[in-house]
């Protein structure tokens, strides 16, 4: 068996993401593959470090690897084609190819998500030094005109949307979030407010009339990022916190309470968010607010090679 492992050009992406899509429902392999292919040729998606396996010079498995502007590498392990002579191996080929791309790209750790029931997806990727980190809640809420009429009591609370000009506000505001925070604890050091922002822009498509930073007694003390989803009709919710020393005063609620009034005007039908099972805090909140769980994943970390040296 000749096995090789090798970068993706443009002319073999096809091939590779139907590899890559094909534990997806058959009916919608066709419309992710080329959805993935438009948002590459429109730069939407980097498909750079997209890997193929070659077995005897056919394709046998296939592999995904995207840097973030935060310096987090989202990692798709191998998923590897039933012509395959031995699986295992190609796995753990395509896994090591990986692991290696991640620190040529300076990556500070590279992330995993994975449905709690993928025990031989959860083997592979701990073999190849990663870590369960965290669990993730993945939650949506409907939104209807019943939304307007809710009053957040916001007449103390003022808010600025996003501009070059009060950037670094934001950033600054997120870092202060960060501390003593209960969303993914492990992320604490590992990226600043600016590398923030940059990583949160790529979510969805991003609208500056949709960030919102808040202010209370002419203090900055929260944010509230949403980008929107058209082709669905959605609003994510990217990123929501308050600064520690005004926690505990019912503003969050306030702050969330406004965000979804404003993805209701926006014609949004549905509002969603991920959101660290362990944050007891934020899912309290969540749940009163009448956000439903669609999905549950495991976060699985591993840290590049680089940063294990410092």
């Amino acid at each position: 068996m000749a096995l090789n492992i090798s970068l993706v050009g443009p002319e073999r992406r096809e091939i590779a993401l139907r590899l890559l899509f094909a534990r997806f429902p058959v009916e919608e392999q066709p419309s992710r593959v080329t959805d993935a292919m438009r948002s590459a040729d429109e730069g939407r998606l980097n498909l750079d470090r997209l890997l193929l396996a070659d077995e005897d010079g056919q394709p046998v498995g296939a592999a995904l690897m995207m840097r973030q502007a935060d310096g987090v590498s989202l990692v798709w392990p191998p998923v590897i084609s039933c012509q395959a002579s031995d699986a295992t191996q190609t796995e753990d080929a395509l896994m090591t190819r990986l692991c290696d791309e991640v620190n040529r790209a300076d990556s500070k750790l590279a992330q995993v998500l994975l449905s709690p029931e993928d025990s031989h997806e959860a083997e592979l990727v701990q073999r190849h030094g990663f870590d369960h980190m965290a669990d993730m809640f993945f939650l949506a809420r409907q939104l209807t005109e019943a939304d307007l009429q809710a009053s957040p009591n916001n007449s103390d609370l003022e808010h600025e949307t996003y501009t070059a000009e009060n950037a670094h506000r934001f950033a600054e505001v997120i870092e202060q979030t960060y501390v003593a925070s209960l969303d993914c604890p492990f992320l604490e050091g590992f990226r600043n407010g600016s590398d923030a922002l940059a990583s949160h822009r790529l979510s969805g498509a991003f609208d500056p009339a949709g960030w919102r930073l808040y202010r209370l007694n002419d203090q900055d003390i929260g944010v509230l990022l949403m980008n929107e989803h058209p082709d669905q009709r959605a609003i994510e919710l990217v990123y929501f916190g308050i600064v520690p020393e005004y926690r505990g005063r019912g503003l969050g609620q306030r702050v969330l309470l406004d965000g979804i009034q404003a993805a209701t005007l926006a014609g949004a039908v549905v509002i969603f968010l991920a959101v660290d099972c362990g944050n007891t805090y934020a899912n309290t909140l969540y749940n009163t607010m009448q956000f439903a769980e669609l999905a549950r994943r495991r976060v699985m970390v591993r840290r590049s090679l680089v940063v294990a040296r410092k």
